[in-house]
């Protein structure tokens, strides 16, 4: 491999940074509950007398950030409160209730002085809710960030009475593990994803609402342009957002092969992407077909499909849909149906044919969900065999992996090694990136949706459960 190029420990130094950085992440949740609390008192406290009228404005202006920032720390410091006291202890009698022993001032009979009082209890903390026990002691073992588990016990303590603590606590425990490595934005798009499938009667009602609300405007504006504005739903949104990514991929591959001659951005390809689907649309001819190799995989498991309840999942949208919308959209011509975990001969062909299949491509996409290693969307990633072909590797699922370019070659640049099974995958990172080595989990399993809490969970590697050991 070649020389790395300026200082050899300057990711380790900022590694080190970082930690401290997160570290001073929690020391200042802290101190921003603190704040809350002396802020939450009649007439307004502390934030009312510096002129705010939360805890939240007032961390929000004090640290030059967002207020959304500020609560995110406020409610990391609650928990972390709720954990150092061993729980929430029950609130003593409100000063300004009156107490019926003390004598009634306007009753001129009630002279008797009141008996003594009997002794009370020490008031005893209610143990905390384990779910955020859980997220807690990972934020004091610095294994998640700040970001992270915020967004953890937030979207836990937002789920209905009808969830269980014992499905929040695997959830809280999952999250957790699949936080590692990930920034707070594509993190967010998992936590979502736990939220619908812990609640999916509440994930369906969004979903409609969601469908009501849907829009599209294009307009000139004063520059001479065309704005096109809106919001789309997932089930609107996804044979869109599939062909168009597809076409993109298909053009940032080109561009890689022929280095100059395209040099139109991501988003400038989308537009003239948008532009070429118009325009087949309207007729035109074309020698190039636009979707030779497109498809839109739906996916749900046969036995959701037959109960008509549950989640599925389907390509071009970051959020899973109701078992309803997927029947809906099964139905449509340019959509495939997939149902997780049931395999025909033809996904194992050995190495009689050097190029996977179609069946075989779509297969894959079933176990990792898009890039493997990134989560990338389908469209954007390749099937690629893990031991080279020209190398005795055959063409079947436990020998390929779908990635997008970027990490393709990273992974052999680097020298990763993958393990993968007809259900799994895995990366080992080189001794220069994790001097441990320690192998983490790609695919579905770590990037897609979990199966619904309200469902018997099997827990065989796949459609979102960790099995916790790379196959040999």
């Amino acid at each position: 491999m070649a020389s790395v190029a300026g200082s050899p420990d300057a990711v380790e130094r900022f590694g080190a940074a970082a930690q401290v950085a997160a570290e001073m992440d929690l020391v200042l949740a802290r101190m921003a509950r603190d704040i809350d609390v002396q802020s939450d008192v009649p007439g307004g406290g502390l934030a009312k007398h510096h002129g705010f009228r939360s805890a939240a404005d007032l961390v929000a202006s004090t640290m030059g950030t967002h207020k959304a920032e500020a609560v995110r720390l406020i409610e990391v410091g609650r928990a972390l409160e709720e954990r150092e006291r061993g729980g929430t202890p029950d609130p003593g009698p409100d000063p300004d209730e009156p107490n019926p022993d003390d004598p009634d001032p306007d009753d001129p009979e009630d002279n008797d002085p009141p008996d003594p009082p009997d002794p009370q209890p020490t008031p005893q903390a209610k143990p905390q809710v384990r779910y955020r026990a859980i997220v807690t002691e990972a934020l004091d073992a610095g294994l998640i960030s700040a970001k992270c588990g915020s967004q953890i016990l937030v979207m836990l303590d937002s789920l209905c009475d009808e969830v269980t603590d014992e499905a929040k606590e695997e959830a809280a425990t999952e999250l957790v593990a699949r936080a590692r490595g990930l920034d707070a934005f594509a993190f967010s798009k998992i936590v979502q994803r736990f939220k619908a499938a812990l609640d999916v009667e509440q994930h369906e009602r969004n979903e409609a609402q969601k469908r009501q609300a849907r829009y599209l405007k294009i307009g000139d504006n004063s520059r001479g342009m065309v704005e096109i504005r809106g919001e789309l739903d997932p089930e609107t949104a996804a044979p869109l957002r599939a062909a168009i990514d597809k076409m993109v991929g298909d053009q940032m591959r080109r561009s890689r092969d022929i280095p100059g001659e395209d040099l139109r951005t991501s988003d400038q390809m989308r537009a003239d992407a948008l532009a070429d689907l118009a325009r087949h649309a309207l007729g035109c001819e074309t020698t190039t077909a636009l979707f030779a190799h497109a498809s839109v995989v739906v996916r749900a498991t046969a036995q959701d499909l037959e109960s008509g309840t549950g989640l599925a999942e389907v390509d071009g949208c970051s959020q899973p849909i109701s078992i309803t919308v997927a029947h809906r959209m099964i139905s449509s011509a340019i959509l495939i149906p997939a149902l997780v975990g049931s395999k025909g001969e033809l996904l194992k062909l050995g190495r009689k044919i050097y190029p996977f299949s179609r069946a075989q491509r779509i297969a894959l996409g079933e176990r990792d969900g898009g890039c493997a290693k990134c989560g990338a969307p389908p469209a954007w990633a390749e099937a690629h065999h893990i031991i080279y072909w020209s190398r005795g590797g055959p063409t079947n699922l436990s020998n390929g992996a779908l990635l997008c370019s970027h990490c393709h070659h990273v992974i052999h640049d680097q020298g990763w090694q993958i393990r993968a099974t007809d259900t799994e995958i895995w990366f080992i990172p080189p001794a220069t990136v994790d001097p441990t080595r320690t192998p983490w989990q790609g695919g579905r399993a770590r990037f897609g949706t979990p199966r619904p809490w309200n469902k018997k969970v099997t827990t065989d590697g796949g459609n979102g459960s960790h099995s916790g050991t790379p196959p040999e």
